[in-house]
């Protein structure tokens, strides 16, 4: 049997340029001189949203006004085990400021420029730092393929995902090494096997449900998500420790090439960070498969 799981609220301060604030613990602490986002344990009858506003105003001084939860994940440490439940603040009071002696960062969470960061802290950060939009691109051919990642890449989008499971391997890499020559300032990801990621040169895969569903462990790939029809999938690529999801019910398989397809990051709860279609003039998501209980 595993170590008990310690439940700990976490509260997520961004401010104005996408910034994060986190917070340098103190040689009183353990794990002395890490740093972490703002959190502590839940108390016995808290809620989570509870400890989380109330650490944030104890910790650092700010007086949340209004939290929606987030992220809610496990990890393990070597002597125990701890359940993080994140919440955004989305409005506060105060001014920030070390109430406990501890030193106060606002980092670029995709580059944080301070270190060590805690262990538990690492997967909120990576998801925090993801880009906020994602663009599918159902098209082998490189020529209409490349313009719709530039056009994407225009619009916001920071990870551009090429689908092309019907070509041969070499046509693969060829899409996905031109596609990363052409198109600067993205990370360009291939919809298939981690394998067949590998081979082709890409920054990372995007598993279907189909392939998901085959996977027993996460396959060695920097960047790897996985493309969920379902709150099973979705729940099935947590445990695997899928890096993202796609919330796509249609989930193409190939056939006439098609318009980008734009994916927007989706702050609802969820046991790890999730993309829903979106419609990039309005920037408003679209609501995942209704009966799957992922979105309320």
């Amino acid at each position: 049997m595993g170590s008990p799981v310690i439940d700990v609220a976490v509260a997520v301060v961004r401010d104005g340029s996408g910034r994060v604030l986190l917070a340098e613990r103190t040689p009183r602490q353990v794990a002395a001189g890490f740093w972490e986002l703002p959190g502590g344990k839940i108390d016995p009858g808290e809620s989570a949203a509870a400890a989380a506003a109330r650490e944030l105003g104890e910790e650092i001084g700010l007086h949340a006004t209004a939290l929606r939860p987030w992220l809610n994940y496990v990890h393990a440490f070597p002597t125990k085990r701890v359940r993080l439940h994140l919440f955004h603040i989305e409005a506060w009071r105060g001014t920030p400021q070390g109430r406990e002696g501890q030193r106060l960062a606002w980092v670029d969470p995709g580059a944080p420029a301070v270190a060590p960061l805690l262990p538990s802290n690492r997967r909120a950060m990576f998801a925090l730092g993801l880009p906020r939009l994602l663009a599918r691109i159902d098209d082998h051919d490189p020529t209409r393929a490349i313009a719709a990642a530039a056009a994407a890449r225009d619009q916001g989008a920071g990870l551009i995902l090429l689908s092309a499971p019907h070509c041969a391997s070499g046509q693969q890499a060829s899409l996905v090494h031109r596609t990363i020559a052409a198109v600067a300032g993205v990370r360009v990801l291939l919809q298939g096997t981690a394998l067949e990621a590998r081979r082709a040169g890409a920054h990372g895969a995007v598993a279907s449900a189909a392939i998901l569903r085959r996977c027993a462990t996460r396959p060695a790939v920097p960047l790897w998500g996985a493309a969920c029809g379902s709150a099973d999938d979705l729940a099935l690529a947590a445990h695997l420790g899928a890096d993202f999801a796609i919330a796509d019910a249609a989930q193409r398989t190939g056939g006439q090439p098609s318009g980008p397809t734009v994916f927007r990051a989706d702050d609802t709860a969820a046991p790890l960070p999730l993309f829903t279609a979106a419609d990039i003039t309005t920037r408003e998501p679209s609501r995942f498969l209704g009966t799957t209980g992922v979105r309320r």
